[in-house]
């Protein structure tokens, strides 16, 4: 992989002026975010694969900060 495209993946950090509710420092920071909890299981997945298939996956999002309170972007 190239140096280059390494740079450009992942998403830029929101604006956090004016987020946090006029607490100052508001910074950028990620989060993990807990995903979708979906009750339904299909007949044709399999429980030992569905585990191992999605066990590396840990989604980042996007939160404003200010001491310990977080904000949406």
């Amino acid at each position: 992989m190239l140096m280059e495209e390494k740079i450009r993946l992942g998403s830029t950090p929101p604006s956090c002026h004016n987020r946090c509710n006029q607490c100052d420092p508001c910074t950028a920071v990620e989060i993990p975010t807990l995903p979708a909890r979906s009750d339904r299981v299909r007949a044709t997945d399999h429980p030992s694969s569905y585990s191992n298939h999605y066990s590396d996956y840990k989604p980042l999002g996007w939160r404003c900060r200010c001491g310990s309170r977080l904000y949406n972007p």
